[in-house]
């Protein structure tokens, strides 16, 4: 079989996919060792039988609805390549906000910034990349999520990030930090379970906050002010629907300046404050 015939075999067969042409093609480039430009040029070539043996049970697990990302192990956030596996959420797209607030609301030089629940390292690798002279903590309580992020930061050669155990603040070092970001889990147990994506794949205390959904972010608001500076930020991603509520519990918690921002979807992503002390 040549490449041409199998991408429009596997094409067909990716009918609960939004993106099956594209689907395919990141599946045989990732087999292949191939470009997308040498992909193109090669549509003729004929695929080995251990190559095609490979092929066809990726494509079965993109089938069966697993992301692409965990299937090769790979996402690209913020242009920095990183390796996922289901142990780490898949970072997203709109998670990127944060990144960008941080970068234009706050003048950064020495700063000590800390990540909760890094995950994959994808903001606190982001960040470190961005401000090579801060300090970059990233905690998690998942030991396999911790291991992941240390990959990444070698991975990468990002040498100004670190990565520790913490259930939120609890084994935070006693030091204060000029910015404090978050993803944190926000989904409520029946968010979850009427979710129209597939997020069986992926870690549901990542996921899932508990019962309401805003109980994570009601812990990290109302405990920040034993960890940020006089004047430091806290940045802190969340759904749409929350917003208000967000707002109130950084309102209630000595928090000024407190904004909403949009994300690409025009859907109110990330809230921010800055803590009056």
């Amino acid at each position: 079989m040549n490449i041409k015939t199998w991408l429009c075999s596997s094409k067909k067969k990716l009918i609960n996919s939004l993106t099956p042409q594209l689907d395919s093609e990141i599946l045989i480039c990732y087999v292949l060792k191939y470009s997308k430009k040498t992909l193109f040029l090669n549509y003729s070539a004929i695929i080995n039988c251990n190559d095609l043996l490979i092929l066809n049970r990726l494509l079965y697990r993109r089938i069966l609805g697993e992301p692409i990302a965990y299937i090769i192990n790979k996402k690209e956030f913020w242009s920095l390549s990183l390796f996922v596996s289901p142990a780490v959420l898949i970072p997203r797209p709109d998670t990127e906000l944060l990144i960008e607030l941080v970068m234009s609301h706050t003048h950064l030089r020495n700063e000590f910034i800390l990540d909760l629940g890094t995950g994959s390292g994808s903001i606190a690798l982001s960040l470190a990349y961005e401000y090579p002279l801060c300090k970059i903590i990233g905690i998690d309580n998942n030991l396999s999520a911790l291991s992941i992020a240390k990959y990444n930061a070698r991975k990468l050669n990002i040498k100004n990030v670190f990565f520790m155990y913490s259930n939120w603040f609890s084994c935070i070092p006693l030091r204060k930090f000029y910015i404090i970001v978050c993803n944190p889990p926000y989904l409520s147990r029946q968010d979850f379970c009427k979710s129209t994506e597939n997020l069986v794949f992926e870690p549901y205390n990542s996921l899932v906050s508990g019962k309401y959904g805003i109980e994570c972010i009601h812990h990290i608001i109302t405990n920040a002010y034993r960890h940020l500076t006089s004047m430091g930020w806290l940045y802190i991603e969340h759904c749409y629907r929350q917003t208000n509520i967000v707002k109130k519990i950084f309102k209630n918690n000595f928090f000024i300046k407190i904004s909403s921002v949009k994300d690409y979807s025009n859907r109110n992503r990330v809230t921010f404050g800055c803590l009056l002390k």
